[in-house]
């Protein structure tokens, strides 16, 4: 294995731990945050004690293994964030939230898919950065968040998806699919 390899493993045995708390609460919660990346974190468990005990572990693997590892670092800051910005650490009020916080948190996942395309689109992400601000605005005040802006945002990403010509893919539902490849999906 390579330096750099090797340096990404271990940062993430050193993410884990010091994520430790905010994941085994989500865990214990049964929180719709984490079922957001849930099977992200399975295929990087898994690849990363393959790694340790597989010699058939190869570049495919880690190219999903750092993937994965990159958003499921993006995933926790924005959750912890929210946490310590918007529910003072309470791990309970923001977990009846939930709903909530992840149109906060598909939002911003919209926003990383703009700024990952080569013909970024301003008016598309000022769209984006408005409506984060709404909803932030809404958690904040304790304002009633109703389905009809569920609805806007599945309308403005469609609309945006299409008028940039791109399809999405949600990140946890393509490991759904390495999950299922790996042979590793929990009933």
């Amino acid at each position: 294995m390579n330096m750099e390899h090797e340096l990404i493993y271990n940062e993430y045995a050193g993410w884990l731990l010091e994520h430790e708390e905010l994941l085994s609460k989500l865990k214990q919660l049964d929180s719709l945050l984490l079922f957001r990346f849930e099977n992200v974190l399975n295929v990087v468990d898994h690849l990363y004690n393959k790694l340790i005990d597989d010699p058939t572990y190869n570049e495919d693997d880690h190219d999903n293994f750092s993937f994965g590892f990159h958003y499921l670092h993006t995933q926790v800051e924005e959750i912890k964030k929210i946490l310590v910005n918007l529910y003072n650490n309470d791990y309970l009020a923001m977990n009846v939230d939930a709903k909530k916080v992840n149109l906060l948190l598909n939002t911003i996942d919209f926003q990383h898919e703009l700024l990952d395309l080569e013909n970024y689109d301003a008016q598309s992400m000022e769209q984006l950065l408005n409506f984060e601000t709404l909803i932030i605005s809404k958690l904040t005040n304790k304002e009633k968040i109703d389905e009809t802006l569920y609805k806007q945002l599945d309308d403005m990403s469609l609309q945006i998806f299409k008028r940039l010509n791109i399809e999405y893919y949600p990140i946890d539902s393509i490991f759904l699919e390495i999950a299922d490849e790996l042979g590793i999906i929990k009933e």
